[in-house]
């Protein structure tokens, strides 16, 4: 939603209709989460900093009731607990709590260790839309490797929903049965090819779970990352069917452990 950073917002004047659409979508609070890291190694800590600072006041200048606080979607990297020790690296809301990690979207390497190395730190982990993680569409049992490594899941919201196809609904939807769901964002890019979709997928999850866990997953742990507050991990909502609790501990026991260093550079 920062303009002019990343592939998101081209310029000012889409962020505002964006924050306009958020708004009518039924958000005020917003974590803009520009990519840094892997190829946006470029996308400095400051200046997401000062680029949401001068959002926040043209969106005020607007009178538009909407906060918005910087964060990033980092790509996962072997130097990212030292960057984040550095400060080159923000977290979700600039708090201090949350980071908010990207796999590489054609496969999926394990995070066991990397979510030790940020516990270690005091941060916690948020793996972003892993239903469109082509390695984890192809073996979802690898989200509950990342929930009992302590990590938090985050989908997005348009998946849920059927925009990104149905491959990645359907894990999407996995998610939600299996209760290996933290939060629901929007990721939105712009107003067109990417917009919010946050009441809808609200409303997908109340069909499909009830409002309570709708609630939890789009409201209340967003505004707890939002305020650097701790968020309850683990299974969500309810216990894993005892079949795929199973299924998920076997397929733990035969992967190979550890961080997937060998991708990177490539």
């Amino acid at each position: 939603m920062i303009p002019n950073i990343d592939d998101g917002s081209a310029n000012v004047a889409e962020s505002i209709v964006m924050a306009k659409t958020a708004v009518g979508d039924g958000t005020t609070s917003l974590i803009a989460t520009p990519h840094q890291l892997g190829t946006n190694s470029h996308v400095s800590a400051e200046a997401i900093r000062n680029g949401a600072g001068d959002l926040q006041a043209a969106i005020n200048a607007e009178e538009i009731v909407v906060v918005i606080r910087p964060g990033a979607d980092v790509r996962i990297d072997p130097e990212l607990p030292k960057f984040l020790k550095q400060g080159k690296v923000l977290t979700l809301a600039d708090r201090g709590k949350h980071v908010l990690l990207e796999l590489p979207h054609d496969t999926y390497y394990p995070i066991d260790q990397l979510l030790k190395s940020l516990r270690k730190q005091g941060l916690v982990g948020v793996l972003s839309h892993p239903e469109r993680n082509r390695g984890i569409i192809k073996d979802p049992d690898v989200m509950w490797d990342v929930v009992d490594a302590g990590g938090l899941l985050q989908i997005t919201a348009a998946s849920l929903t059927g925009a990104f196809g149905s491959s990645c609904q359907e894990i999407a939807e996995l998610a939600v049965d299996e209760g290996l769901i933290h939060f629901i964002a929007s990721d939105a890019h712009d107003t067109k090819h990417r917009p919010f979709g946050m009441r809808e997928a609200y409303d997908t999850i109340c069909d499909m779970a009830g409002e309570k866990l709708a609630d939890l997953v789009c409201c209340e742990n967003p505004a707890r990352v939002f305020e650097g507050d701790d968020v309850k991990g683990g299974l969500v909502g309810k216990i894993a069917r005892c079949s795929t609790q199973k299924r998920g501990k076997k397929k733990s026991k035969q992967r190979k452990k550890g961080f997937g260093f060998g991708w990177f550079g490539r």
